[in-house]
């Protein structure tokens, strides 16, 4: 079965929803959350397809996906969900009198899923790992006696 863009906004909003929230990031799932336009192009783009416009993915460049690399896929989406959840946390810690808010708690909690998540990407799928290229060197002179 093919996936629906649909589909990976609902599993991205169930795995994230509370992160996404805090972000400021839409959790809706019908198929069009513009917050989750660019983790689902670079999750595609990561497993070697290409999509028609980074501004909004349709369900054909996520269709492209083998049911073998489906469960890569998603983890490439929640990763690169994770950074955008990153980069709108800005919230900084609160101190008024004897009240506190540790609100930069919620980036450091992103920060280490991201971490999480690529050493588990690694050890299942190789992500982030180096490859492995064989060639040959030519020498070009000539040898005289």
């Amino acid at each position: 079965m093919a996936l629906t863009r649909a589909n990976v906004e609902f599993l991205m909003v169930a795995r994230l929803s509370p992160l996404l929230a805090a972000a400021g990031l839409a959790v809706t799932v019908l198929g069009a959350n513009a917050d989750l336009n660019g983790p689902i192009a670079r999750a595609v783009r990561d497993l070697g397809y290409t999509v028609i416009s980074d501004v909004l993915v349709a369900d054909a460049d996520v269709a492209q996906i083998t049911d073998a690399q489906i469960s890569e896929f998603l983890d490439a989406c929640e990763l690169h969900t994770l950074e955008a959840i990153l980069g709108h946390l800005d919230d900084v810690d609160i101190k008024v009198g004897p009240r506190s808010e540790k609100l930069s708690q919620l980036a450091t909690q992103a920060e280490r899923k991201i971490k999480r998540l690529l050493a588990a990407m690694g050890t299942a799928y190789g992500y982030g790992m180096a490859t492995l290229e064989a060639g040959y060197i030519t020498l070009d002179f000539a040898e005289h006696e």
